[in-house]
């Protein structure tokens, strides 16, 4: 049975897809260290976005996680072995289980010419099953494992913010000169 814990999952800021994240991943870790009993904290820093193929420890929201993240690569796998002509088999994770929804968006996003612009469709459609996963459940295990693969969603954007920014500020003090005719 599942430990509620309602303190913490009270305390936690609201997330939202796109907006800056109240607080870094390792703050949250070492909060839910404070409040998690040991084995339920390692269970939540081992959350990862981009789980091992066979992970979970029998958590149903990290399975559920393990299951569409593989699905979703699988997805992105067989178009990107199909467009060099090579056999998506070899690099299917765990079986591949034919999805429309992911085969679509993964084929909407391989439309798409900007990489940026299809990380974020494919960031959002992993944000959109973090929802439904989290259905139901407010303040157990189940709830903060999701609540911490959010959590990296935005801090992963986060960076890609700050890194896009460094580079706008540093093509701002270092312009290219361009050739004199």
């Amino acid at each position: 049975m599942s430990r509620n814990y309602y303190y913490f999952a009270a305390t936690l800021p609201m997330l939202s897809f796109g907006t800056k994240p109240p607080l870094a991943d390792e703050s949250f870790l070492a909060q839910a260290a404070e409040f998690l009993t040991p084995g339920d904290a390692e269970v939540i820093a081992n959350a990862r976005l981009l789980p091992p193929e066979k992970d979970g420890k029998g958590e149903k929201a990290l399975g559920e996680w393990l299951e569409f993240e593989n699905a979703l690569l699988n997805e992105i796998a067989r178009l990107r072995a199909k467009k060099f002509g090579r056999d998506p088999r070899d690099y299917y994770r765990g079986d591949y289980v034919p999805d429309p929804y992911l085969a679509a968006l993964a084929a909407e996003a391989a439309g798409e010419d900007d990489p940026l612009q299809v990380e974020r469709r494919i960031d959002l459609a992993r944000w959109e099953k973090l929802e439904e996963i989290e259905l139901q459940h407010y303040f157990d295990l189940h709830f903060l494992i999701v609540y911490f693969l959010k959590l990296q969603l935005l801090n992963k954007w986060q960076s890609i913010r700050e890194e896009k920014g460094r580079e706008v500020l540093d093509e701002l003090i270092n312009p290219s000169k361009e050739p004199s005719q």
